[in-house]
């Protein structure tokens, strides 16, 4: 696998990264019109929390290279509009032989509040 995938090699198990996000009115509202979406609701729409992990698995763990085979979400609170975001991913268990690297996913918000976890597979191909 090293020869294909010098970068692979690199990742351990425990590997993090994280975003920090603040979702404003303005962007809540462009988002649901980019949506065709005219409920305007209290919290941060799922989608847009999804999103920080879409961004940290192809930009920054195990970043460019990475395809989503699957993610699972759990929510526990509703994201509040203002409030900061901080979204997780950690490495827990990397398959050489395959490519395949799982993590667990985890976005909390002021005070450390769970808004939701879950975990995520990706296929490494660079």
């Amino acid at each position: 696998m090293s020869e294909i995938l010098p970068r692979f090699d690199t990742l351990s198990t425990d590997d993090s990264a994280s975003v920090t996000r603040v979702f404003d009115r303005r962007a809540l509202e462009d988002w649901r019109r980019l949506a065709d979406i005219g409920e305007d609701g209290p919290a941060v729409p799922e989608p847009l929390i999804a999103g920080l992990f879409s961004y940290l698995l192809g930009e920054q763990l195990p970043g460019h290279g990475t395809n989503y085979l699957k993610q699972h979400m759990r929510f526990h609170a509703p994201a509040r509009v203002d409030e900061p975001l901080t979204a997780t991913v950690t490495v827990t268990r990397l398959r050489r032989d395959k490519a395949l690297v799982n993590l667990d996913t985890r976005c909390t918000g002021e005070g450390g509040r769970l808004i939701c976890d879950g975990d995520a597979l990706v296929l490494f191909q660079c």
